[in-house]
């Protein structure tokens, strides 16, 4: 602490020095917080959407037929249909998995697998989001790796009794 009180009387300039490199090194770490933050923002909003399109899709895909014989199955075909639906109507995506807000770009989504199993009923969507920083002295891609997967399961014994 003394040698900070130094630097501060000291007449020669250096205070003027040492509290710009304050000053920047402060704005670097806020900036570098702002964006963190965005980023995990960005990431929670997107998992949550993505989580509901999956959802959806095993729910609508459900094979009805066999369920009073307490069978659960699951048509693959009909549920990456819908979750493909589910992404460009709801999520706003375009055909590249663009995701903009007005004329800006704000993500892209990269699907590396969609795994669905008819039994038991499951549907698993692996991925990313590939993002660019705010800032521009922040350059390059982000990438935020994702794994979402919906299973509808059965709670009690069924079949007609």
């Amino acid at each position: 602490m003394g040698k900070i009180k130094g630097i501060l009387k000291n007449c020669r300039g250096d205070t003027f020095v040492f509290i710009l490199i304050l000053v920047f090194f402060i704005l670097t770490l806020s900036a570098i917080l702002i964006e963190y933050f965005r980023m995990e923002s960005l990431y929670q909003q997107v998992e949550y959407v993505l989580q509901r399109g999956v959802n959806s899709s095993v729910e609508y895909a459900m094979r009805d037929e066999y369920r009073r014989d307490g069978y659960a199955l699951l048509d693959t075909e009909a549920a990456e249909e819908k979750l493909y639906e589910y992404l460009h109507e709801s999520m706003g995506l375009d055909s590249e998995m663009n995701k903009y807000a007005g004329e800006e770009w704000n993500y892209r989504l990269e699907i590396q697998s969609i795994h669905a199993t008819e039994s038991p009923p499951r549907l698993t969507l692996d991925g990313e989001i590939k993002t660019r920083s705010i800032f521009s002295f922040l350059t390059g891609e982000v990438q935020l790796p994702f794994s979402i997967s919906s299973v509808n399961t059965r709670i009690t014994e069924g079949g007609s009794e």
